[in-house]
């Protein structure tokens, strides 16, 4: 789908096109001074489309990027991984605020039994990254043996290695970022469903959204429709500080609730807006409006939050989203975005925001070519692109 018959004349909805030509012109530099080989976009106002852009190859040699390409959202993935668990309570298979133990067994050590789901989805568990990290390296040189049938060799290798891994903090007391925690919520919903997690986000979310085109797990089918990094470019083959590449078999078939995610901008523009419109997609309720209301709301207000070198005074996390608060973020957003905007980044250069106020719907997908050693994304622009497109809104 390339929405070029479904573009509105922006004045319609209450932009400038002109000023719509700066984010056109924004992603033109980008690409011609070689901070990205490949990017794409889509800005909707009110679930109307007005602007659209790709630009490079979909892997080195062509063909063209499309809108239908399909990239790793890697934790972009993650407010679907939440959508996804609460369609799981809205059907009484689980519960948002009981303790994580109950659905997972294997944690009942040191003092996890103060662990509810809720402080999973809010990064708020007391685990933190580094001591998962350091488990995961000891796990591997020292064996974690094959995976048991049904599970992948990542899911398994991030669970058994985290099963034992004190936290360092009271669960509630601090916002950790990492990824463990949606690798658990992943685990619970499988536990929950009674099969994958990919099967479960289909049945959920990807198929009811109308996302067709994605998935945790990719199959030969989708194989060819995703995208592929230039060799020696970060999450590549051939550059010194990625360990997987985003292309290898083992992370395409990687069943994770914090990083397996795969799909298209045309699809994380369509979960957007699904969750812009209180969980509707078109007459078709997918969540409800509490569901929603719980993923777009600050769920920790007060809580501070330590991430990736960064401290911030309020941690302003809803359910699977972080929801724009008042400390700024260096590359992570931009600074004209309404106060309460949801919006998460992807390792690798992916990004989206939901401007409530503004009703802007905006995808940015870009192959960062540059990170600092936290892992944001210094040669990225998608903070510049989301304050471009707020700016050009003229009522």
């Amino acid at each position: 789908m390339t929405f070029a018959d479904d573009l509105v004349d922006p004045a319609e909805v209450g932009m400038s096109a002109d000023r719509l030509r700066f984010a056109d012109a924004l992603m033109e530099r980008q690409f011609a001074d070689g901070r990205s080989p490949m990017l794409a976009a889509i800005v909707a106002r009110r679930g109307q489309v007005v602007f659209t852009k790709t630009l490079g190859d979909h892997r080195p040699g062509g063909p063209p990027l499309t809108l239908d390409s399909v990239f790793p959202l890697a934790s972009n993935g993650k407010p679907m991984t939440a959508a996804t668990l609460l369609a799981v309570a809205e059907r009484g298979l689980m519960g948002l605020t009981e303790p994580v133990v109950t659905y997972l067994p294997e944690l009942e050590v040191n003092d996890n039994a103060q662990v509810l789901i809720h402080h999973l989805l809010t990064h708020t568990s007391g685990w933190d990254g580094p001591a998962l990290d350091a488990a995961m390296v000891a796990g591997l040189a020292a064996g974690v043996g094959d995976a048991p049938p049904g599970v992948d060799f990542l899911s398994h290798l991030f669970l058994t290695t985290g099963w034992a891994v004190p936290r360092s903090r009271p669960a509630g007391e601090l916002m950790q970022y990492n990824n463990f925690n949606y690798t658990l919520i992943g685990e619970i919903i499988r536990r929950a469903t009674g099969g994958t997690l990919d099967a479960a986000m289909r049945e959920y979310l990807f198929e009811p959204v109308g996302m067709v085109d994605s998935a945790v797990i990719v199959s030969d089918e989708l194989l060819p429709r995703v995208v592929e990094r230039p060799e020696g470019m970060l999450y590549a083959p051939g550059h010194p500080d990625t360990v997987l590449p985003h292309f290898h078999p083992l992370f395409l078939g990687f069943d994770d609730g914090g990083g397996g995610v795969h799909a298209t901008p045309v699809d994380n523009f369509r979960f957007l807006e699904m969750i812009r419109n209180g969980g509707m997609v078109g007459s078709h309720r997918v969540l409800s409006c509490d569901s929603v209301r719980a993923m777009t709301t600050n769920q920790i207000p007060d809580v501070p939050a330590k991430m990736e070198g960064l401290e911030l005074k309020e941690a302003s996390w809803g359910y699977g989203f972080g929801v724009g608060g008042a400390d700024p973020i260096a590359y992570f957003r931009g600074g004209t975005a309404s106060r309460g905007s949801l919006r998460h980044a992807g390792a690798g250069g992916i990004g989206c925001w939901v401007d409530p106020t503004l009703a802007i719907t905006g995808v940015y997908y870009e192959l960062v070519t540059e990170e600092d050693k936290f892992g944001f994304a210094k040669s990225s622009a998608f903070d510049l692109f989301e304050d471009v497109v707020t700016a050009a809104v003229v009522d």
